[in-house]
């Protein structure tokens, strides 16, 4: 089973990682996405650290933060 990354208008579906953690994940597809790699990790919507382990059929979105509304910088 395959995991799902999504970064910006890409969505590949990606064999062979399973098991693997977002750290490494993010090294891996980092050019494949153009990623920068400051993108905060959200594995099945949630936030993740690089520490996270990835099993099949999860779904990794790596996004980039933007700026809250009513938060002092």
């Amino acid at each position: 089973m395959a995991i799902t990354i999504r970064h910006g208008v890409n969505n590949p579906s990606l064999e062979g990682l399973a098991g693997l953690s977002v750290g490494e994940i993010r090294r891996r597809v980092k050019d494949l996405l153009n990623m920068s790699g400051a993108e905060e990790a959200r594995l099945n919507g949630v936030p993740a650290d690089d520490d996270a382990t990835v099993n099949d059929g999860n779904a990794l979105e790596f996004v980039k933060v933007a700026g809250e509304k009513g938060v002092a910088a």
